[in-house]
């Protein structure tokens, strides 16, 4: 996660001399779509892949939230995450900057690797029906109010961005 903030903040840097409010709109769109996964990920007290992976068995719902809300951070297209990068990309495009624009892209392309990665081992190596490996030890899934309320919020704003004043 902390190499997704150093890749998002770049993004952001990147378009803050062409368009300010772009920025603010991709770091903005970026704190709401993280904000629920560090909720879920202290709700079922995750720190490693490993227990990543065995939450599959206890919370299912809580695992695809996870996996859908990171495909998302990591700019894959029919998520909320892949509109202010495109944003960004045809401004540099526009300012004539397409050698930066290619950069970045690639960029984001070695963190959507990362974020399959994480999505693949946290959903398709244990069924959920399963226990193969050892689950750890957790006191109760607490469901937070506001992990609710944000997780759909944070996978479906991609409709309001036309709205916002770029």
């Amino acid at each position: 996660m902390a190499y997704s903030s150093i890749n998002n903040l770049g993004w952001t840097i990147m378009i803050m001399a062409f368009s300010p409010n772009m920025a603010i709109m991709n770091i903005s769109i970026y704190i709401i779509t993280t904000t629920p996964i560090f909720l879920m990920m202290m709700s079922t007290a995750t720190k490693t892949l490993q227990n990543l992976s065995t939450t599959w068995t206890t919370s299912t719902t809580t695992t695809l939230s996870l996996a859908l809300l990171m495909l998302s951070i990591s700019g894959l297209p029919p998520f909320t995450g892949f509109m202010p990068k495109m944003l960004i990309l045809n401004e540099l495009i526009t300012q004539k900057l397409t050698t930066l624009a290619t950069l970045a892209i690639m960029t984001s392309l070695i963190s959507l690797l990362f974020y399959l990665r994480i999505t693949y081992l946290s959903m398709m190596l244990t069924s959920p029906t399963t226990t193969p490996s050892l689950t750890k030890w957790r006191v109760q899934n607490q469901k937070s109010q506001l992990m609710t309320m944000m997780t759909p919020t944070a996978l479906f704003i991609t409709h309001l961005i036309p709205a916002i004043p770029y």
